[in-house]
């Protein structure tokens, strides 16, 4: 619009000149194979504004995109140091007013565009590596929790093998034996039965033992749906010392487990949050952990059955716990580390 009218034959090559940076910059969106000449050509015809316009503000295009590439390291520092080459060789040699796009002193506003572009690739490249690590850690959370499912898995079979399934083939035996011997000694069917009851007994003990045993989780294992729950939330989880939650005892893990399920979709439904940290420490026989969020705060908040649970829950495992006002919601938990007698 600025070239308009299309009157000179400068200003013809400038209009037909965009339009193929618009292209070769849609190019450079999908990381082909030609993506390198993509650059270059955008960073030829951004030079070319340069030295006839004093247009400076197309280097920012390819220089954002050349952070975002997946190029190899040594490749993007020949780019971005060709870069450097053009848009020096552009502010030597083109002008500093803009004879075309409407006159005017534009050096400072051609110095701070400069200065961005030059940062531009540098703070591209390290925004893309962080993307990729974020989609690294959820991979490998991912497989993690498929391993934890896999081994819970294997686990249970081999309980269910080991206890039951000998139980059951005694069991079997008996009772053909009982069958058979029915009629020619029906004095002994009676110490058959009785001991085919006792095995029965044992057998129906053990699964309740293998139930309760599965109802029993971690507070890691928790840790990761609650990471995906917070996720699909959009609200950023930070754990710190997430470690230290081992040193409790099976049962008192199990609650805490069911506790921090209940303070997430506290957080979740209510908070209006959009980053939340989960901290423990070690303090003498005492493991402390904190759930924060900088959500809207304890004003608008109503003791209801989540709450009472979470209560109830910590009592029962001997600890406390206080909710405070920190620029959001600040819930502090007190867990004793010894073991703790649970039905």
């Amino acid at each position: 619009m600025s070239l308009f009218p299309y009157d000179t034959f400068l200003k013809q090559i400038a209009g037909l000149s965009l339009l193929l940076f618009a292209w070769f910059y849609r190019n450079t969106l999908f990381d082909g194979k030609y993506f390198i000449y993509w650059i270059v050509l955008q960073y030829l015809i951004a030079l070319f504004y340069v030295l006839t316009l004093g247009f400076i503000q197309l280097f920012m295009f390819p220089a954002w995109k050349l952070g975002f590439s997946k190029i190899r390291n040594r490749t993007f520092w020949q780019l971005f140091i060709l870069q450097i080459i053009l848009m020096t060789i552009g502010l030597i040699f083109g002008p500093v007013r803009y004879p075309v796009l409407g006159g005017g002193d534009q050096l400072v506003m051609t110095i701070g565009f400069s200065l961005f572009t030059l940062v531009a690739p540098l703070a591209g490249q390290e925004f893309y590596h962080q993307q990729e690590q974020r989609k690294q850690y959820y991979q490998a959370n991912k497989r993690m929790e498929g391993v934890i499912k896999g081994e819970e898995r294997d686990r249970i079979a081999r309980e269910l093998h080991d206890s039951l399934g000998q139980s059951l083939s005694v069991m079997t035996i008996k009772l053909d034996l009982a069958q058979k011997i029915l009629y020619k000694k029906p004095a002994l069917v009676e110490n058959e039965l009785k001991e085919i009851e006792t095995i029965s007994r044992s057998t129906l003990k053990t699964v309740r033992e293998i139930v309760s045993d599965m109802r029993q989780r971690t507070v890691a294992e928790e840790l990761i749906d609650v990471n995906q729950a917070l996720t699909a939330a959009k609200i950023i989880l930070t754990t710190e010392n997430e470690e230290l939650a081992a040193e409790l005892a099976p049962p008192q893990q199990t609650e805490f487990s069911s506790i921090l399920r209940e303070a997430v979709t506290n957080i979740v439904r209510h908070s209006k949050a959009s980053y939340c940290t989960i901290a423990f420490q070690k303090a003498q026989n005492y493991l402390q952990v904190s759930i924060k969020d900088n959500g809207i705060g304890t004003k608008d908040i109503i003791t209801g059955n989540g709450l009472t649970g979470m209560k109830e829950r910590i009592e029962k495992i001997n600890g406390s716990f206080v909710i405070q006002e920190d620029k959001g919601t600040l819930l502090r938990f007190n867990i004793p580390l010894k073991e703790v007698e649970n039905d």
